[in-house]
């Protein structure tokens, strides 16, 4: 049998390509269905922090997913979802997804987002060979003049003799107030901020690849491990804020699950 992981890592806006992508994208089953399923676990990354904390450091993260016979779900890189239209090739939905927090910059006054929510809409599609294909908008439903991003991306997902390999390639993008929100200085920040004023116009933010491997370890554990490239573009590469044009990322995660026998 295989477990299905979840990919912790982020894009764009802290969120990254490649969630819990058995729960919202339609790849082939590799174990028989149940009526619910309970994840639980968690590990380290580094390159990522969903509290917003240094993404160089690493950092202890929890995970957690359940869903109802892959319709209704919850995990904590997708939020609540609702698979509105499944059938076995093609899924399509709702979303109320967490957008993480951006963290503190040390000796800086800037007011830096903090956790909110995103409202999602999906659509994802499988192609012969087992290769995903689809995207996702989402706007920001908290009140943080967080605007709007959005994400395509294309995947693949087969069974190796060590475990369960996804790849994945995506773009993400964002109208200007999403990328001011993250990535920008406004005038009326910039003085004494350490940083000079900035405000970049909406686009492509970021592209990137990500590699996956989920190992079973018997019929209820699991550990996974997962690398992560992306490139900034557009205006987001030229911000002030960003250190670093490309970001390299990595995690180890373990969980168990329970499930209905049916």
């Amino acid at each position: 049998m295989s477990l299905r992981f979840a990919l912790p890592a982020l894009a764009a806006g802290l969120l990254f390509a490649g969630s819990a992508a058995a729960q919202s994208q339609p790849y082939e089953q590799v174990e028989a269905p149940s009526r619910w399923r309970v994840e639980v676990g968690g590990g380290v990354t580094h390159g990522f922090s969903a509290t917003g904390n240094t993404g160089d450091d690493i950092n202890y993260t929890a995970w957690g997913s359940a869903s109802y016979r892959d319709i209704v779900y919850a995990n904590g890189l997708d939020g609540l979802g609702w698979n509105a239209i499944k059938t076995d090739d093609f899924h399509a939905g709702v979303q109320l997804r967490p957008r993480f927090s951006a963290g503190e910059i040390e000796g800086s006054t800037l007011d830096r987002p903090g956790f909110g929510a995103d409202a999602a809409l999906y659509a994802f599609k499988r192609l012969p060979g087992n290769i995903v294909v689809g995207g996702r908008v989402q706007h920001d439903a908290t009140g943080d003049d967080a605007g709007t991003q959005y994400y395509a991306s294309v995947g693949h997902r087969r069974v190796t003799p060590v475990g369960l390999l996804s790849t994945t390639a995506y773009v993400t993008g964002g109208d200007s107030d999403r990328l001011q929100r993250y990535y920008g200085v406004t005038p009326a920040e910039a003085p004494g901020s350490g940083y000079t004023a900035y405000e970049p116009s909406g686009g492509l933010s970021g592209a990137g690849v990500a590699v996956f491997l989920a190992v079973p370890i018997g019929d209820r554990f699991g550990v996974g491990g997962f690398v992560n490239y992306e490139q900034r573009l557009g205006d987001t590469r030229d911000s002030p804020l960003i250190e670093d044009e490309g970001v390299w990322r990595a995690g180890l995660i373990g969980v168990i699950r329970f499930r209905s026998s049916n």
